[in-house]
Parts: structure tokens; sequence; C-alpha cells
């Protein structure tokens, strides 16, 4: 048995259901939540750009004082040592200006000692006759800035068909490269800055930070609660009837 009312305001008369007004509560109750949450996404992006922004502009930091854990994406990084071009890894899909290729991985002895570094030189087209391209060698110790890059830890390890250097991989997985280099290896990616040797063509593009899909979410899901309030009163009520009248 539903329990309700009537109420009289004048010549509006509404029609009180607790189990629609219950059903009407929760049903705007997750609407607003909804509209919140997309609010609370949007200064979650609004945070981690400024943060990258705030990384991008830092002075750069000496490789030996970066931790193993908790860095910033996009920290600048000041390093030297040695590339080791002869075993390069080629990651597959790449593209820049329009043109497939391959997105360049080279190792990096820090003269520091210590941990293989992965610095992705930017994209290489293939070779001549579609195949792998030939690797550019950089001789001697050098010092690079790079950017620091927080890949994906999800990302699953991809078959290798290559019997020598480089190797081609549909994805950069540290923990494979970890396996085929025979030899630890740092946990990040560093990305060449522009003018830096052995840096080629920089296909990266930006995180998207964008927040407008959150805001028209929120004005989506607050509508939703508000239409719910305005087609219930009338539903339950005869103000269309006296609109009518009028």
């Amino acid at each position: 048995m539903r329990l309700g009312t009537t109420l009289q305001l004048g010549r509006l008369t509404v029609q009180v259901d607790a189990f629609i007004v219950l059903c009407i509560f929760l049903s705007c109750g997750m609407f607003i939540s909804l509209g919140f949450w997309q609010l609370d996404r949007a200064a979650e992006k609004r945070a981690l750009a400024a943060a990258y922004q705030s990384a991008a502009q830092a002075d750069p930091v000496p490789f030996a004082e970066l931790p193993q854990t908790d860095v910033s994406n996009n920290l600048r990084v000041a390093l030297q040592g040695r590339f080791r071009s002869e075993i390069s890894f080629l990651v597959l899909y790449q593209f820049f200006q329009g043109r497939p290729g391959y997105e360049l991985v080279t190792p990096f002895r820090p003269a520091t000692g210590g941990d293989l570094v992965l610095i992705s030189r930017g994209w290489i087209a293939p070779g001549n006759d579609g195949g792998p391209p030939t690797v550019p060698a950089v001789e001697g110790e050098t010092s690079v800035l790079a950017r620091l890059h927080l890949p994906e830890t999800t990302v699953p390890a991809g078959e290798v068909t290559d019997n020598s250097w480089p190797v081609r991989l549909p994805r950069l997985n540290i923990e494979q490269t970890r396996q085929l280099l025979g030899e630890p290896v740092y946990p990040y990616v560093l990305r060449l800055e522009a003018g830096q040797p052995g840096v080629l063509g920089r296909h990266w593009s930006q995180p998207d930070f964008s927040t407008r899909s959150h805001y028209a979410y929120t004005a989506q899901w607050f509508g939703l609660a508000l239409l719910v309030l305005l087609a219930s009163f009338a539903y339950a009520s005869n103000v269309l009837s006296l609109i009518r009248e009028r």
C-alpha cells in the first residue's frame, strides 16, 4: 500500500506519493553525483596540466639525482654518457607529418654507471627497401637534455621476430626491453629535447588536458536532474492545466 497525500496551494494541486518521491530523490541524487564526479575529473586534469607545465619549465635535474619512483612526467633531465646505438629498438606504427615509420629508442650508458637508460630519439623513416632503417650512431661520450616520459605500465609485451639489432617491437614494454638487453633498465623513458645529439623527428603528441568534455558532461547530468524534477512536478500536479487556461 502506497503512502500519499494531496497538497493544495490555491488552484494548484500536487499529488505526493512516497514511492515516487523516493524514486525521484534517488534518480536526482545519482545524476547530481555524476555531475560532481565530472567536476572532480576536470580539477584533476587542471592539476595534471599545471604539473606538466611546471616540470617543462624547471631547470634540468641531473640524472644521478632522479629517484626510481615518484617522478614527474615531462621533467627535464640532464645526463652524460654514451649511446649504445648498436642495440637500438624500433617501435612500429609511428607517424610523423603523415608518414609511417618507427620510433627509435636507443639505450644510453650513464657516465656515473648504473642501469641502462632508454632514450627515445624520435621518429625515423624506414629503409629504402621498406625494411628497418640504418640507425644513425652518436659516437663518444656526450651530454644530452631530455624529458621524462612515464610509459603505460599495462602495455603488454609484443612478439619479436628479429634475430639481430635493431629489434622491432610493436610497442615499448620496459620489462621486455630489460629481458632483451639482458641487464637492468631504468623504468622510465627519456625523450630528447630539440637540438640534442642524436635527436630525430620529435613526433610525440602532447597529453590531452582538455576539460571541455568534463564540463559538458557536468551540464548534461545536472540538466537531467533538473529535467526529472520538472517532469515529475508536471506529472504530479495540475500546473499544465492551469497554464493552458490562461
